[in-house]
């Protein structure tokens, strides 16, 4: 009776945990955004709500302008998406790209500043949905060592430039933090191609490979087919029992 009244206990604690940890996870990233917002302008809403306090045409009543203070926050981040709306209007013009382009050379001229700038910049545009995600394909790939295979997502095809061989770079992510990783440059006959969406594998990965499917093409290699846009578009021939790929 009591390894069922246990057993009951675990059941409903497990349960628990799952519906408040995604809550309070959420709650943490809203929470983050916010606050982010609100320090970026709230000097200057603070000052325009003081300002508008002061002003006797106000057709705020009197009584609640002490109150003010609480709208600040509010006011804060209304400003930072107003000068963020600004802002994109402004590079969306001749003149905004030509600033902005000035402003980027400046940059690449600091050694670690550019490193950091155009990184974030193309995690940003990937998050954002600028930058397509749909085209990018999660693979299989030996690592750490051969006979252990990782999922990885084909960020580029690319060629040596002595050979001419076809070669894949690789984002290997790690749990339970797929913003994580690992970039590796491999031939792509060692790359096998999966049906899955990085959606799915980023759920893999995070689960520590609790979500991956019930079957899994693992022994035999799946070839990779260069797409459109990417390095080598001429797509690799391949035989059908996944012998090495060439051009």
């Amino acid at each position: 009776m009591w390894a069922a009244v246990r057993g009951l206990l675990r059941t409903r604690i497990v349960a628990g945990v799952l519906i408040v940890v995604p809550i309070y996870i959420t709650y943490l990233v809203v929470v983050f955004v916010f606050d982010t917002m609100r320090f970026a302008t709230e000097p200057l809403a603070q000052w325009v709500t003081d300002e508008y306090a002061k002003n006797p045409k106000s057709p705020v009543p009197a009584f609640f302008k002490p109150y003010l203070d609480w709208l600040v926050p509010v006011v804060a981040v209304l400003l930072t998406l107003f000068l963020l709306y600004l802002l994109g209007m402004f590079a969306a013009n001749i003149f905004g790209r030509r600033v902005i382009a000035g402003i980027e050379r400046l940059v690449d001229r600091v050694p670690v500043a550019k490193t950091v700038y155009h990184a974030t910049k193309q995690i940003l545009a990937t998050v954002a949905g600028q930058t397509e995600m749909s085209g990018r394909r999660v693979v299989l790939v030996e690592f750490f060592r051969p006979g252990m295979k990782s999922v990885g997502i084909l960020t580029s095809i690319l060629k040596d430039a002595d050979t001419g061989r076809a070669l894949c770079a690789v984002f290997i992510p790690t749990t339970p933090n797929p913003a994580v990783g690992y970039t590796q440059v491999v031939p792509i006959e060692e790359v096998s191609m999966t049906d899955w969406t990085v959606e799915e594998a980023v759920k893999i990965v995070m689960s520590g490979g609790i979500m991956l499917p019930d079957k899994v093409a693992f022994d035999r290699i799946h070839p990779v087919l260069p797409q459109k846009g990417e390095e080598g578009n001429r797509a690799p021939s391949a035989a059908a029992d996944g012998r090495a790929i060439r051009e």
